[in-house]
């Protein structure tokens, strides 16, 4: 027989189920708990990788539009610098040509002022008074004096005479005015003689007629041999004033000619100097474009392997 302890549960039995009930019980809470808690640990890491990615993809983003601006800022700065050197490149040219031009006409004024200044001086050589040979005569048995005589290329030998009664014989009574006057002898001008610009010592002022020509009836040992002679002067064959006419012909050709090399010259040089200057000043243009260039390539090579970098 069965005892009814198997039969039937005793009280002891029935509490250790209920504790087994309780323990199980709490033990599927507590994984529950645990199961929920890493849920919601997961769900949290993923919404904070999220938020993460979002602010990584948003810094990015800002960096980009960073860099584009300060790109485009550099590109506007470069154009703002390129536009910039244009009209420093354009105003310096205009400066360039103003000051070539006034040098243009400076040295077009100098030229000028230095060819009248040479006009001048030419014309004063040949309008002073030349020394020539004395021409020591004997006329009437008489031992006149010595006749300084200086002459002047610049006249006209076909003025006509302003005394024409006058045919420049010598008379005794002119031997009264032998004596030079008082006044200077470049003060009057002989009116009887070839060149009608002959000073002699024996003319006075105002003196219508060369006495010292009509005297000595000699004529200016300056006027070439084939110069058409006047009636009224007598050349006085002296070698010494062949001589001397011939040698300062040949001096004055040969003034005039070094006077044209001079300044053959002198213009030779300034073109010189001209082209001179213009070289270097294309040098120094060339070198100012190279020395852009270069840079303009050095921020080129710098750009590209700033992208290579960033890509």
């Amino acid at each position: 027989m069965s005892s009814p302890n198997s039969r039937t549960n005793s009280p002891s039995d029935e509490e250790e189920k209920a504790e087994l009930l309780l323990i199980q019980k709490k033990k599927e809470e507590r994984a529950g708990r645990e199961a929920k808690q890493k849920a919601e640990a997961e769900a949290e890491a993923a919404a904070e990788a999220q938020l993460a990615e979002i602010r990584r993809k948003k810094e990015e983003k800002k960096k980009r539009e960073a860099e584009e601006k300060k790109k485009k800022e550099e590109l506007e700065k470069r154009k703002a610098e390129e536009q910039a050197r244009a009209a420093e490149a354009a105003k310096k040219a205009v400066e360039e040509a103003k000051k070539n031009e006034e040098k243009k006409k400076a040295e077009e004024q100098s030229r000028a002022a230095e060819a009248a200044k040479r006009t001048e001086m030419k014309r004063r050589m040949d309008t002073a008074a030349l020394p020539v040979s004395e021409v020591s005569t004997v006329v009437a048995g008489k031992k006149r004096k010595r006749i300084a005589m200086v002459a002047v290329p610049s006249g006209d030998p076909e003025d006509d005479d302003p005394n024409p009664g006058d045919d420049g014989d010598y008379n005794e009574s002119d031997d009264e005015d032998d004596d030079p006057p008082s006044s200077p002898p470049n003060q009057s001008r002989c009116s009887r003689c070839i060149l009608k610009a002959l000073k002699c010592e024996m003319v006075g002022p105002g003196s219508a007629s060369c006495k010292g020509c009509r005297k000595a009836k000699v004529r200016c040992s300056l006027v070439p041999d084939n110069y058409p002679r006047r009636s009224k002067c007598v050349k006085v064959e002296s070698p010494v004033a062949s001589t001397s006419s011939r040698t300062i012909d040949n001096l004055r050709t040969n003034v005039r000619d070094l006077n044209t090399r001079i300044n053959l010259q002198e213009e030779m040089l300034q073109y010189l100097i001209l082209c001179v200057r213009k070289l270097e000043e294309a040098n120094r243009e060339e070198e100012e474009e190279d020395e852009e260039s270069k840079e303009d390539r050095v921020k080129r090579t710098g750009d590209r392997k700033g992208k290579g970098r960033k890509e």
